[in-house]
């Protein structure tokens, strides 16, 4: 059924300039239209953000918390709905969709959670300093205080999820927010706001506005009166978004974009090698950060390794991303798709060998794919691949591949798959990336935890409840003359 969904401006629903058509990727059917907002209303957010701010700001951090606590209460009662409009407008598999809700749910009860340690300041023992003269009379406090307006720019592949890693810190240290989701899946984003609202969040705290980057971004990130930027996306955009925002004096924290490797070396156990390495490339279409992008196997086991992942590759259930069977859904676009054969055909071109799995006719699906024999002048091995192809390249040495996992401009997470952990620590300290995985997937998150890349993959702070908290307040030191 299609239907129109209004902006939160404000905790206010209203019109925006124009309408954007949400597409259901499976299908390539309109399922909703939303109200585009533009710069105008951006700017009215941002006040409204504002004067709330100095409200908002000065309550306590157990009234902040309740309304998180409510609206995970809430979330957690309408979890099914919420997961299955995400699949609607994504495509993501349901099963994925729901465990995406799941974590969103307990964000919010984690931040609420967390504030109480996080926020309770500290005392110092300045008497043990020579400087300043009169430091046996001081009582030094650090507190923090909240920024005021963070614009929070999120990507299309985890509508629920990301918004809850990037309102809810925010909220409970006391800031405002103002949120653009991205236009190919902007309905959850909203509903999130509007289940915040419902749980009792105080009038201008928060708004959601669908948009484009040059008109809601672009004011979000110009406005002077926004002082933090959280974004998740590209890396082009991340990068031209953090070095702008910078130059006003804004916070910045930028989780961007990943080309993770997965290293498999010969005395791996193979099977649970291919199997997670499968699941790690290939969930939601590999439309992930975090995926396993490159496949990088120890010559000895490679024909080995390469025959039983595409056997599983092969297996793969794709289909309807609302039939529960379901492993594999579409792209988000028809672009995508697009994007997608470019990238196998320079592959084929280049020497690689090319396996496809099953893809559906309608919508925008694109079958799993590995490409064999990869090599470093490859495309798939230099870009970051957001779709369901993996290239698996061999190596000799263990220094091969550690110069093979080092060599794109992206360093966000990794994978070691190998039977002695003194050999994987050694290689681990190699990697240039945020994380290293012994014998599991790179797609293992903390929410609770920091979470981003070196070189390319993030700028300023990495995300996580705690780290946002920290990131977007500022540490203030109160010396008072007591004795």
């Amino acid at each position: 059924m299609l239907f129109l969904v209004t902006l939160i401006l404000g905790g206010e629903k209203v019109r925006g300039e124009r309408v954007i058509k949400v597409l259901n990727p499976a299908t390539e059917e309109v399922v909703g239209e939303v109200w585009e907002a533009g710069r105008e209303e951006t700017r009215r957010a941002v006040d409204l953000a504002l004067e709330s701010f100095q409200i908002f700001s000065r309550l306590s951090i157990k009234d902040r918390a309740k309304v998180l606590v409510r609206a995970s209460e809430i979330l957690a009662s309408r979890s099914e709905e919420v997961a299955r409009l995400l699949t609607t407008e994504s495509g993501k598999p349901i099963r994925d969709s729901r465990v995406e809700v799941s974590r969103a749910v307990q964000l919010f009860r984690i931040a609420a959670e967390e504030a109480r340690i996080v926020l309770e300041g500290k005392t110092f023992r300045v008497d043990g300093y020579e400087y300043p003269p009169g430091n046996e009379r001081r009582l030094v406090l650090s507190l923090r205080e909240p920024l005021g307006v963070v614009g929070a720019i999120l990507p299309f592949n985890f509508p629920a999820n990301s918004f809850a890693h990037k309102v809810a810190p925010n909220l409970v240290v006391g800031n405002t927010v103002v949120v653009k989701p991205s236009s190919s899946t902007p309905l959850t984003a909203l509903l999130m706001g509007e289940i915040l609202y419902q749980a009792g969040l105080p009038k201008g705290s928060l708004s959601v506005l669908p948009g484009g980057g040059d008109s809601v971004g672009e004011e979000l990130v110009s406005n002077r009166k926004v002082s933090g930027i959280t974004f998740t996306g590209s890396t082009p955009v991340g990068t031209s978004i953090a070095s702008r925002a910078v130059s006003l004096g804004k916070r910045v924290m930028a989780e961007m974009g990943g080309s993770d490797p997965i290293i498999v070396l010969e005395d791996a156990d193979l099977d649970k090698a291919v199997q997670v390495s499968v699941r790690a490339r290939f969930e939601y279409a590999g439309q992930n950060c975090n995926a396993g992008k490159r496949i990088l196997v120890q010559e000895k086991v490679y024909s080995r390794f390469l025959e039983e992942y595409v056997k599983r590759v092969k297996e793969l259930n794709v289909g309807d991303p609302l039939d529960e069977s379901t492993e594999v859904g579409p792209v988000i676009s028809k672009k995508a798709k697009e994007d997608m054969a470019k990238l196998v055909e320079d592959s084929r071109r280049k020497g690689g060998s090319v396996y496809s799995g099953k893809a559906l006719e309608t919508g925008f699906f694109f079958p799993p794919t590995v490409v064999g024999e990869a090599g470093l002048d490859m495309e798939v091995m230099k870009r970051e691949v957001f779709g369901p192809i993996a290239p698996v390249a061999r190596f000799s040495t263990d220094g091969e591949a550690v110069e093979m996992a080092n060599s794109t401009e992206y360093g966000l997470q990794a994978s070691v798959f190998t039977s002695d952990l003194r050999r994987g620590l050694r290689i681990a300290r190699e990697l240039r990336t945020g994380a290293v995985i012994l014998n599991d997937s790179t797609r293992l998150r903390w929410d609770a935890l920091p979470f981003g890349g070196v070189k390319l993959s993030g700028v300023g702070n990495r995300e996580g409840v705690r780290n946002t908290m920290l990131a977007m307040t500022e540490e203030k030191l109160i010396s008072m003359d007591v004795w």
